[in-house]
């Protein structure tokens, strides 16, 4: 797939591709010239929503023709992406996976990635981070951890989110290093280019930011969160109510996995909870969901259909995952073939982000055998 995904990067670097708008806005970044609409150039295809610490980071590939950079950069977020779904199936999903179980982890894991790593999507590396973070916490390498975490708050600001979860959790060992680490990144511009010039980005990406309300746009471009599951449904749900259900669900997941960690969980199930909660409150609350964004659903997803396949006990969780699961494939095998906008007004991804949230929340506490390793053991591939 990723030989095919590089060869039509290759041919026709500039279709159906996200990547020249990176590219492009590292250029504009080294040459002092506006990142963001409306002030940035015409001549650069627009649509650039990252901070300038992202045009920084993008360097190595920018400094290639787009041609190359393109396949460079899907190679890079793949590698990295397997990389770090075989870190976290050696040290953090429960219980020791066959070879053919990561094999059906990894294939499960397409259908909501093709379209990522087709397009240069920067969501393939923001979760193969957010895996490699979970991996690290695990095996107390809290600096690596650390590292991982900040990467995805560079890439895209709502792992934020995600972040708290995890702090909630260690504190002691987080709280200090990420609050150093994220402030750090902040000041990284500010030694590549005149103050001047980065206060003035800075501030333009704010307001850029902050104006994409989607809240009264047509079912077509609202993104694909809760909010367009209740405009479809016409509940009487304000926006402010929305905004207060946004932080009390996060609030709640990170007092659910407190109580989890309170209640004796093991680490390794602890860990996967969180990486699934988290993820799923991105989807289902989070501030920006679009298409392309429950790719990062999708390492979560496949972990809970292979539990499921080794440990088969039907009940009606195993539905609502099941319902879920259909839901999605559904999504991805339309979304194949071409524009599909109008086929997200019945708001197929939240009910199927939903679906697996309420999967999430009703976990029950495992048993100790669930955490024992199946007989056959993993071995990474080198």
């Amino acid at each position: 797939m990723l030989l095919f995904v590089c060869t039509r990067a290759f041919v026709a670097p500039a279709s159906r591709t996200v990547y020249p708008i990176f590219s492009e806005s590292t250029r504009l970044w080294w040459q002092t010239d506006d990142l963001y609409e409306p002030y940035r150039l015409n001549h650069v295809q627009g649509g650039y929503r990252y901070s300038p610490v992202f045009a920084i980071l993008f360097t190595p590939f920018a400094i290639f023709p787009d041609a190359i950079g393109g396949v460079l950069w899907r190679i890079f977020s793949g590698a990295c992406f397997i990389g770090a779904l075989a870190w976290l199936t050696r040290s953090v999903l429960p219980g020791c996976l066959s070879r053919d179980h990561f094999a059906i982890l990894t294939l499960l894991y397409l259908p909501l990635s093709v379209q990522s790593l087709n397009n240069g999507q920067a969501n393939v590396l923001v979760i193969a981070t957010l895996m490699a973070a979970v991996a690290a916490v695990r095996e107390q390498r809290w600096n690596l951890a650390t590292a991982m975490l900040t990467i995805a708050f560079i890439c895209k600001v709502y792992p934020i989110a995600f972040i708290m979860l995890l702090i909630v959790l260690y504190p002691r060992h987080l709280l200090w290093r990420v609050s150093l680490a994220i402030l750090a990144s902040l000041l990284l511009p500010f030694v590549a280019q005149n103050w001047d010039y980065v206060v003035d980005q800075n501030r333009k990406w704010i307001v850029l930011l902050l104006a994409d309300d989607r809240t009264n746009a047509h079912d077509v471009n609202k993104h694909r969160d809760l909010w367009l599951l209740i405009d479809i449904c016409q509940l009487p749900v304000t926006r402010f109510t929305y905004r207060i259900m946004q932080v009390a669900g996060g609030a709640g997941i990170a007092l659910l996995l407190w109580i989890r960690q309170r209640q004796g969980w093991d680490e390794k199930h602890l860990l996967t909870s969180a990486l699934g909660l988290g993820v799923s409150w991105i989807l289902v609350l989070g501030p920006v969901v679009e298409s392309s964004t429950f790719q990062l659903l999708a390492p979560s997803l496949a972990w809970s259909l292979v539990a499921l396949l080794r440990a088969p006990v039907w009940s009606a969780r195993s539905l609502v995952l099941g319902g879920s699961t259909l839901l999605f494939i559904l999504a991805a095998a339309i979304g194949s073939f071409g524009n599909t906008a109008k086929f997200h007004v019945i708001a197929i991804h939240p009910m199927a982000s939903m679906l697996y949230f309420v999967y999430l929340l009703t976990e029950p506490r495992p048993t100790e055998q669930s955490a024992l390793p199946t007989t056959i053991e993993w071995r990474a591939a080198a």
